[in-house]
């Protein structure tokens, strides 16, 4: 015969049962004294801290890289940039008064992880900045130029490039139809006759590359808008080489534009389209004076920090 508990001695042995739970059970942590859990940064993520007429400044996160940023006027026609990306710091500086500008890394060197940091940041902006200002037809204010500037013009470093400090002064500006270099077919044939005369690996080898590499500044030249323009560029495996190349804001990808992409700031100039081209040729470089595109990079900073949009 089973035999029925009494509903006061059930209870009883319940309160028992779950007080010896308890006693034996491990006390649990306060929520005060948790670890903290790490946060990933948010990919894209535009952060600005501090913005007036003079002054703006931020951060910028993409994965696991940081970009923070500082743009001040320091007159009416004077400004500074400095940019901080993973830790290595850029700086660069604009007096328009004077028609001088100056940029440098401090021999810091970008990685590929950096670049795309940069680029993105570079469009954040654009949307931050320039398109509201477009939208109004007002002008950017030069603190705000220079600092999109800055990012674009470190967006296209070769990776690994120790760069430095650069003077750019106001250059001159033209317009007009780039001729084919009566010089292009010669300056082929004169390298490949060289690198039959010297050894792989050799001093004089590299003297030869050397010398095909040697920078032509020539200023800001303005490409026509929207047509086929004669583009240069030289490599290790060659010297010049000229191609038809469309150019213009109908291309693909805004061939010959300063900066990645079509941004408003910048002009389409012949520099900007030889490092276009050299960089979807050979893929950049990792050295400006390596087989590439290095020098295409340090004829363009002028362009880069200097022109104006002419296709708009």
């Amino acid at each position: 015969m089973r035999h029925r508990t009494s509903s006061p001695l059930r209870l009883f042995k319940i309160l028992v049962v779950g007080a010896a739970l308890v006693l034996v059970a491990p006390s649990a942590t306060p929520a005060a004294s948790a670890a903290p859990v790490a946060q990933p940064l948010a990919s894209n993520d535009l952060h600005v801290t501090a913005s007036s007429a003079s002054h703006d400044a931020g951060t910028f996160a993409r994965s696991a890289t940081v970009v923070e940023f500082a743009a001040t006027a320091r007159s009416a026609v004077s400004t500074q940039v400095t940019l901080s990306v993973g830790g290595k710091t850029f700086t660069a500086s604009k007096d328009h008064a004077k028609g001088t500008a100056r940029w440098s890394g401090r021999d810091a060197a970008l990685e590929p992880a950096d670049k795309l940091a940069l680029d993105a940041f570079a469009n954040a902006l654009e949307s931050e900045w320039v398109e509201p200002a477009s939208a109004t037809k007002a002008p950017i204010p030069l603190h705000r130029d220079l600092a999109i500037r800055l990012a674009m013009l470190l967006a296209e470093a070769p990776p690994g490039t120790m760069i430095g400090t650069q003077d750019v002064p106001r250059p001159a500006e033209r317009f007009g139809d780039r001729k084919l270099p009566e010089s292009a077919v010669a300056v082929e044939s004169c390298l490949a006759e060289a690198t039959f005369a010297t050894v792989a690996g050799s001093v004089e080898r590299k003297d030869v590359v050397a010398a095909c590499q040697e920078n032509n500044e020539d200023g800001i030249w303005y490409t026509r808008c929207n047509v086929n323009e004669w583009v240069l560029h030289d490599a290790g495996d060659h010297c010049m080489m000229s191609e038809l190349v469309y150019v213009g804001p109908a291309s693909y990808d805004c061939m010959g534009k300063c900066g990645g992409g079509c941004f408003i700031i910048t002009g389409y100039t012949y520099d900007c389209a030889d490092h276009d081209r050299c960089g979807r040729v050979h893929g950049g470089s990792t050295n400006p004076w390596d087989s590439n595109c290095g020098d295409e990079y340090w004829e363009a900073d002028d362009d880069f920090l200097w022109s104006t949009n002419q296709c708009g």
